[in-house]
């Protein structure tokens, strides 16, 4: 546990990279509205998806674990789309930029962080679970989720205890923060206005 919470220097460019994001919004009201919808959908799905989670203890194959093999990293990207959307626009150079900078977010998260973290997780449930990690593998996709859910047999339901036990809720006060702060940059930012 102490492990995870050391400060890494990835953590600290994620950070970075987000306060970067916040400072240089240029929001937009339809591109924010949308982003909105779309940050409470992802955070919607991480909830649904820690609500069955019980950490080393079982393999999860029911709810959005039925569909994609990681619905809570799934949850995490939409959130990071939808951020990106609210903080941005077509119609200046400022906004442009965020959405450039966005878009090198998503290609780090995709082209990096995902693989690592798959690797790492995987040969950590095979380890504890064995063949039922195999056979979710089979018949789940890693990301992109699959329409039609995949029974497995496994009749847990969704619990919220489990999700506070999994410590989500943060998560969701951190997101509408961002948010407030994206919505009022143009009036605190001193990168506002500045950049074209």
């Amino acid at each position: 546990m102490a492990r995870r919470k050391r400060l890494t220097w990835r953590k600290i460019a994620v950070y970075l990279a987000g306060a970067a994001l916040i400072a240089l919004a240029d929001p937009r009201p339809p591109g924010f509205a949308a982003g909105c919808v779309l940050v409470a959908l992802a955070w919607a799905l991480r909830i649904w998806a820690f609500g069955h989670l019980e950490k080393n203890a079982t393999l999860v194959t029911t709810g959005p674990y039925a569909h994609t093999r990681n619905p809570a990293y799934l949850g995490s990207f939409l959130a990071l789309l939808g951020v990106s959307l609210a903080a941005g626009n077509a119609e200046t150079f400022q906004g442009r930029l965020v959405w450039g900078l966005a878009l090198l977010l998503v290609l780090v998260f995709l082209g990096f962080y995902l693989p690592r973290k798959f690797r790492k997780e995987y040969s950590r449930l095979e380890r504890l679970f064995g063949e039922p990690v195999r056979r979710h593998a089979e018949n789940v996709p890693d990301f992109l989720p699959r329409l039609r859910p995949w029974r497995s047999g496994d009749p847990r339901r969704f619990s919220w205890k489990r999700v506070g036990e999994n410590h989500e809720w943060p998560w969701g006060l951190v997101l509408v923060l961002v948010l407030v702060l994206i919505a009022t940059a143009p009036s605190w930012s001193p990168l506002h206005g500045r950049l074209g």
